[in-house]
């Protein structure tokens, strides 16, 4: 696995991953530690995709966590990738070439989490995400920009990130009127 090729919020993301890992005292990185990074890195993108899906943030946190308490602690030795997270980094890189992006983002990651067969896979369903709602969800906040840059997640969104939309305020009734 090339991880030279993930997006620099994607790297972060498996680095939470792995820090989430050992901090639990756990061997082996599963996808619900992948996912808790992805939240936790991701939030600006995690937070548009959920909120667009119905998503409950919380509950979902919450359920992310309990499992990851519900994994054995070992001490001493380096965390390895589980089979099912290797798996998730094989489907994140097919999802990636598919979609004809350069790089694996966030996005790919959330993906290939919910098309695989694995507890996090199942959270997420619990929690109302489908494949195919997920990939609407991504398709709207990425507006058919491709992945072409280690930074792409950091362009999504950017004007609702650091402007106000005067239209919206003003038929909301919220401009004052000078």
């Amino acid at each position: 696995m090339n991880f030279n090729n993930f997006t620099i919020k994607a790297q972060e993301a498996v680095q939470k991953a792995i820090d989430l890992t050992q901090a639990s005292n756990q061997q082996m990185i599963e996808p619900a530690h992948l996912l808790k990074g992805v939240m936790l890195v991701g939030e600006n993108v995690t937070h548009f995709l959920f909120q667009k899906l119905g998503v409950n943030v919380r509950n979902l946190e919450a359920t992310v966590d309990k499992e990851i308490e519900s994994y054995p602690r070992v001490s001493g030795g380096d965390p390895m990738l589980s089979r099912e997270t290797n798996a998730v980094f094989q489907k994140s890189t097919d999802f990636a070439n598919k979609m004809g992006d350069q790089f694996v983002s966030l996005e790919h990651l959330l993906l290939a989490i919910i098309s695989e067969k694995n507890t996090a896979s199942q959270l997420m369903k619990n929690a109302g995400i489908s494949q195919n709602t997920l990939q609407s969800a991504i398709n709207e906040l990425r507006k058919g920009e491709k992945v072409t840059s280690q930074s792409a997640e950091d362009t999504y969104q950017s004007l609702g990130k650091y402007a106000v939309n005067l239209n919206d305020r003003a038929r909301n009734g919220k401009l004052d009127p000078v």
